[in-house]
């Protein structure tokens, strides 16, 4: 991708775009006392400094239930956040290889945590409550594309496991407490997002996939008038309930640099296309209050990742977040039922790289 000139801004070329506009609400409840200020983005939790090239997973199934998966040139770190503290899940040094070799995890409580990695591909490493146990799982749960493994696990209960491996066929493996299932898609998935079982987005290359709870439906992926030459690829899709969802749409020019990144959100029934704030967006996550979260960066002059935040089409300015001195802050990740989220990132010191846990508001 050459991006050596700077990206014309948002919607610039998308002729007869609509503009995603919703007014902001201006009603004000009096109040006695001032309301108590949200907390901001903070560090809640340092990882290391005792690995290089760290890098986290993270996932988030409840206010008070979180995951996240650390791995780096020494033994991987498994953490487990019970609603009061991040806390450390010891890992057998016999199982430390499949905690290595992690490419996606999911939870649905403090004793059902699923990780799947490619150090054996047949198994997946479960967390029961009480120990850490392989279990058999089929060759075709995670798939190379182009000579990797991109999956991305979502798990709702003991017996209800998704797994999608990007790239990778036509289908999704499902779990239902005793066996594993091919479940048909209409596209290849090149992305994959769950709010909730009945909430589960996947993206292809013309179609948004929405999982019905029985069936999968297709929405055809926005589609406008562009200057000749000019086309759009698609990703970074976010889900942000059963009905909604966004997907970052990328312009390019007919000689294949970049114009622009815009968020589309699907309201349920049409494709809304909001202004960027920045040339190239990354992660997304819904803020559980109309708005939208999402990290960004201007090529020219280039800079750090900063964080936005949308409320009612209107984007902040970008905050730099706090603590991450290597890499955008990633996966921006919603606490279901809270207008809190949480982040990985990774800083550095005299002793090596190590990872940081983020978390916006209380």
């Amino acid at each position: 991708m050459r991006t050596g000139r700077y990206p014309r801004r948002g919607l610039a070329l998308v002729a007869g775009a609509a503009l995603l506009t919703t007014a902001a609400c201006t009603a004000a409840t009096a109040a006695t006392s001032p309301a108590a200020p949200v907390p901001g983005w903070r560090v809640v939790k340092t990882i290391g400094p005792d690995k290089n090239n760290v890098s986290g997973l993270l996932t988030a199934d409840a206010a008070k239930d979180a995951w996240s998966v650390w791995t780096g040139s020494g033994p991987a770190t498994v953490l487990h956040w019970t609603g009061s503290a991040w806390t450390s899940v010891p890992v057998p040094a016999n199982l430390n290889r499949y905690v290595q070799s992690a490419v996606a995890i999911g939870a649905s409580s403090g004793s059902d945590f699923w990780l799947f990695g490619t150090y054996r591909s047949t198994e997946a490493l479960r967390w029961t409550g009480r120990g850490w146990a392989p279990q058999a799982i089929p060759s075709w749960v995670l798939r190379r594309a182009g000579g990797t493994v991109t999956a991305t696990a979502a798990v709702f209960g003991p017996g209800n496991v998704w797994v999608f491996s990007a790239g990778a066929g036509s289908y999704a493996a499902h779990y239902n407490g005793r066996t594993w299932a091919k479940v048909a898609l209409p596209e290849v998935p090149a992305d994959v997002s769950a709010a909730g079982s009945a909430g589960i987005w996947a993206l292809g290359a013309e179609y948004a996939m929405h999982w019905t709870g029985a069936s999968w439906a297709t929405i055809r992926l926005p589609v406008f008038p562009l200057p000749f030459g000019d086309y759009a690829t698609y990703g970074d899709l976010t889900a942000a309930d059963a009905k909604d969802a966004w997907v970052v749409v990328s312009i390019y020019d007919s000689s294949h640099a970049l114009v622009s990144t815009v968020p589309a959100y699907w309201t349920g029934t049409t494709w809304q296309l909001l202004n960027s704030p920045a040339d190239i967006l990354g992660s997304m996550a819904p803020d559980g209050g109309g708005g939208l979260w999402a990290d960004g960066i201007d090529i020219n002059p280039g800079g750090f990742w900063l964080l936005y935040h949308e409320v009612g089409g209107h984007w902040t300015s970008g905050q730099a977040p706090p603590g991450v001195d290597v890499h955008s802050p990633t996966p921006l990740t919603r606490i279901p039922g809270t207008r809190s989220l949480r982040a990985t990132g990774t800083a550095f010191n005299a002793k090596g790289n190590y990872g940081v846990i983020l978390k916006y508001g209380p």
